[in-house]
């Protein structure tokens, strides 16, 4: 046998073992079942409070923390991206607060329970792509919050964001767990002198206004089905 053949062949088994260890150190993949994922949620949400343009600088209303509950709707893009529709809604127990300017004294009235629907457009982004078992994300969405107090006050809808960190570890590939803190902030107005201020050295502008919103964090777990 030439002596180019025998090195051949004694080159194959180290091929085979190198090939074998690589695909062991590799993680399994599960094929996507389908661009569509909805997932239902249920965490612990930390409140802040409620301030009025009359007095920003005084909370009227405080919010305690509370159970919150969601339902999240996303539809893959890409294998780094997604589209999600994110419903939540908690109930959290309000306490009027009430400050006498002249005693000084701060009163809290009756309380009652806040009932707090949020709704959100955003993207996720995956920074490991689609088809690994375990993958971070970040997120980002924009939408509304609607306030829907219990003793007969009227609601009302305000602006909301949300900036969102999370894991989805994919069980089969259909069923799978998501964990998520996210933090979703709630425009109720703005004060100040109004307008904007212009730094021509550095090309960029600020308002002379200063947003007032309601703190809102959320820690929550899901389960998740793919189709």
């Amino acid at each position: 046998m030439p002596s180019s053949t025998r090195r051949l062949l004694a080159l194959i088994p180290a091929a085979l073992l190198t090939a074998a260890v690589a695909r062991a150190q590799s993680p399994p993949s599960f094929p996507p079942a389908g661009r569509w994922e909805i997932t239902v949620l249920s965490g612990y949400r930390i409140e802040g409070g409620i301030s009025t343009k009359a007095a920003p600088e005084l909370t009227v209303l405080g919010l305690d923390d509370a159970a919150t509950y969601g339902l999240a709707l996303d539809w893959q893009i890409d294998r780094y991206a997604d589209a999600e529709m994110q419903y939540s809604y908690t109930s959290s127990p309000a306490t009027p607060v009430l400050f006498n300017p002249d005693t000084g004294a701060i009163l809290r009235g009756q309380p009652y329970d806040l009932g707090i629907h949020d709704v959100t457009f955003g993207i996720l982004g995956n920074l490991i792509p689609a088809g690994r078992p375990v993958r971070p994300y970040i997120g980002l969405g924009l939408g509304f919050t609607v306030l829907a107090p219990s003793n007969d006050l009227p609601s009302e809808t305000k602006l909301t964001f949300s900036v969102a960190a999370g894991v989805r570890a994919a069980l089969s590939p259909r069923f799978g767990l998501r964990f998520e803190a996210r933090w979703v902030p709630v425009y109720l107005f703005s004060t100040g002198p109004g307008g904007y201020t212009c730094d021509l050295i550095y090309f960029s502008c600020s308002s002379n206004d200063v947003g007032h919103v309601i703190q809102q964090a959320d820690f929550r777990l899901g389960a998740s089905f793919r189709f």
